[in-house]
């Protein structure tokens, strides 16, 4: 019993241990609210908004944030930072883009969210790194919420602090071509994604082995599950009028699976055909998406053809387009600077009789024991009416050795240079100079000190977890010898 209540105690604290081995002190990831905002809106082609301007019913706006950060606020690996629309505005697509600092690393990843019209974007430790004049630019394009506000008519709305006023024009009915018509958009979740929709005799004409040949722009493949070929419910002078009509009447025949595919050399398909054997008068619905193989740039429109030929019709196509909205944004940043250098300047002036000018080095290095060794360097300029005495002197004392030499030279003009160098012996010595008592001097010290600047980045749980996993198997070795000697 008493063996077990020590396991029981042993497995007790391991078990503990173990949970505080799991618990690190991780750095939390925290929204950036610190910042300023430059932003605008303009329309597609750069003009601003104003009571003055209208904006078509389907046309998209341009948005400019130029964002800057305090210095003092340290944005990690993790962070965040959020702008979002006005209720009146909104994404038509749900796009991913890079934030590129200007040394070519990622800054950060944005994402477009339709379902909250916000954009997120998350940092990298680019900012942790380079922590000065920290500044990023996001750009993206955003329509009118037609569901938040009625159209046509002059709306208002803020962002970012300003007001803006303008005229949202009514839905355009683009007139739908008789014999063949064709458009696209882009998914509103998936942005690689396009839809694309056909409206083939829409007037119900009688024609005759009808042939239709859809080929795919650049950079597109077609999703073959998603293909939808139907022949309309014929309904006698009901004409099909638009692609939503279009979409709702009842199918008289599904021929998707009869369709013939071309693919190109990579094995993507990029178009198909069909033929009817016979004549027929009903109207021709076909849906499928695309998948973009290659990223597009800005603005970007992506093409789809489809044409049509027959026994009594005339050759017939057209060419539909897809708007490609996309974004993209930019950082700024560099290092901390280093510390400067450091010059001092010191000068003390006393005023009398004579001058006496000292510029003086010191080098001195004392050892106490039984004998002392003083070394003495000094430059010594003493100027008076009648003669000019340089004296350049290193006096060196130490024990049983005494040694003196002196030079001496004379110029013109009542000059005397003397150069002196001596050594005096004795176990105890004392220099005492005696300098005039009106001095004029003049020290000047240039230092100077570059420190490296050592960059420490913010300490992370992975740190913390370190000492607490090494204290944690201290305390499991000591416990386990512990209880090794109670059992024996």
């Amino acid at each position: 019993m008493k063996m077990k209540r020590k396991l029981l105690s042993l497995v007790s604290i391991l078990t503990i241990l173990l949970g505080a081995f799991l618990v690190t002190k991780a750095v939390k990831a925290e929204q950036i609210t610190n910042y300023t905002n430059t932003a605008s809106i303009t329309k597609s082609d750069g003009t601003p908004l104003s009571p003055d301007s209208s904006i078509r019913y389907w046309e998209p706006l341009a948005i400019s944030n130029e964002i800057a950060f305090p210095d003092e606020v340290s944005i990690k690996a993790g962070d965040t930072l959020t702008l979002k629309l006005p209720e009146q505005l909104r994404f038509t697509t749900a796009l991913t883009f890079d934030v590129l600092h200007a040394n070519g690393q990622l800054a950060g990843k944005a994402v477009t969210d339709p379902a909250t019209q916000e954009v997120t974007v998350t940092f990298t430790d680019v900012f942790e790194k380079l922590p000065q004049d920290k500044k990023m630019s996001l750009n993206f394009n955003a329509q009118v919420a037609h569901d938040k506000i009625p159209t046509p008519g002059k709306i208002n709305f803020t962002y970012n602090g300003v007001v803006y006023t303008t005229t949202v024009e009514g839905k355009e009915v683009e007139p739908v071509n008789p014999t063949v018509y064709k458009t696209g958009y882009q998914d509103r979740n998936d942005p690689s994604i396009i839809h694309w929709q056909v409206l083939i005799n829409s007037k119900q004409s009688s024609i005759d082995n009808l042939t239709l040949t859809d080929v795919v722009g650049e950079g597109q493949e077609i999703v073959r599950d998603s293909l939808l070929a139907a022949r309309l419910q014929y309904i006698e002078g009901d004409d099909v009028d638009s692609l939503d009509e279009a979409a709702s009447r009842p199918y008289e025949e599904d021929f998707s699976k009869n369709i013939s595919y071309q693919t190109n050399n990579t094995g993507s398909t990029v178009g198909f055909t069909y033929t009817f054997a016979n004549s027929i008068k009903n109207a021709i619905f076909i849906s499928y998406n695309t998948r973009l193989t290659k990223s597009q740039s800005v603005g970007n429109d992506m093409t789809n053809s489809i044409a049509i030929s027959g026994n009594n019709v005339t050759y017939s196509d057209s060419v539909g387009y897809a708007r490609i909205e996309s974004a993209y944004g930019k950082a700024s940043s560099r290092q901390r600077r280093e510390l400067p250098t450091t010059t001092t300047v010191a000068e003390t002036t006393t005023s009398a009789s004579s001058t006496t000018t000292t510029e003086a080095t010191t080098e001195a290095t004392t050892t106490t024991a039984e004998n002392t060794t003083t070394t003495t360097e000094a430059a010594t300029t003493t100027t008076s009416n009648a003669s000019t005495t340089t004296t350049e002197a290193a006096t060196t004392t130490t024990s049983n050795a005494a040694t003196t030499t002196t030079e001496t030279a004379t110029t013109a003009a009542g000059t005397t240079t003397t150069e002196a160098k001596g050594t005096t012996s004795s176990q105890t010595s004392t220099t005492t100079s005696q300098v005039p008592l009106t001095t004029n001097a003049t020290t000047v010290s240039k230092q100077s000190v570059k420190r490296k600047v050592r960059f420490v980045l913010p300490s992370t749980g992975e740190q913390a977890g370190l000492w607490m996993t090494a204290v944690g198997l201290v305390i499991v070795a000591v416990a386990g010898v512990y209880f090794y000697r109670t059992r024996r």
